[in-house]
């Protein structure tokens, strides 16, 4: 799939043409030819659509307009195009190519969207992992989302008690990420879930196992360079 760009009056704006139907007429999504845009204007607007939300986990997104054969996207000034292009395509690509629909029909009772599936409630669930998703879908990633993050459920380990979570989009590498874990998120599970001992971080550990690798890397780095001067 090549994907053009057009440029809009707008500098902090472009259009992203994946040169297949968005709302077009053949569009599976429930959307009339009629319905020239759905306009987003912030990630909980966004979770409606599977697309938007990817978008909108994309750091310096700020709104979301789908066009019958468009889509167009938003920024914050201060984020150039430069480092946010990249995001954008991939996630346009992987969109389109997937054959997902582009918007969910599977919407709550209050306007808004239900979870994706990374952190729906699935039959083999047990009661207490059910409540966990519940809680982290109503009252943790709307929130998450209105910063341009999110975060996903990975697991629950029953015998120590410990939930851990994926930091995504504005959240991953935020400085106020771990406050956000720690004092939001663990506080409210452990509230709510008396078996819930702690929130931790996969992004945290896989950083920390990396950087240990790293420091290997470096010092054998160094004792061959000291061997050969």
């Amino acid at each position: 799939m090549f994907i053009q760009t057009a440029a809009t009056p707008n500098a902090d704006a472009l259009q992203f043409i994946p040169g297949v139907p968005v709302l077009g007429s053949s569009n599976s999504d429930g959307a009339s030819s009629s319905m020239r845009t759905i306009e987003y204007n912030s990630p909980r607007e966004g979770l409606k659509s599977p697309l938007a939300t990817r978008l909108f986990a994309i750091e310096g997104v700020k709104g979301i307009m789908y066009g019958s054969d468009f889509v167009t996207v938003r920024k914050d000034s201060d984020h150039p195009w430069q480092l946010m292009k990249p995001d954008i395509y991939a996630a346009i690509m992987d969109h389109f190519s997937s054959g997902r629909s582009l918007i969910r029909d599977d919407t709550a009772g209050d306007g808004t969207a239900k979870s994706p599936a990374a952190g729906a409630v699935e039959e083999e669930d047990s009661e207490i992992v059910s409540e966990i998703k519940e809680l982290l879908e109503s009252r943790v990633r709307p929130s998450i989302q209105e910063d341009g993050g999110d975060l996903d459920f990975v697991s629950f380990d029953e015998a120590t008690g410990v939930v851990r979570i994926r930091l995504r989009g504005a959240c991953r590498g935020c400085s106020s990420s771990t406050v956000t874990l720690k004092h939001g998120v663990e506080g409210m599970l452990t509230y709510y879930i008396p078996e819930v001992t702690s929130v931790e971080s996969v992004d945290d550990e896989l950083e920390a196992q990396a950087n240990k690798e790293f420091i290997k890397l470096e010092a054998q780095l160094v004792g061959k360079t000291s061997a050969n001067s």
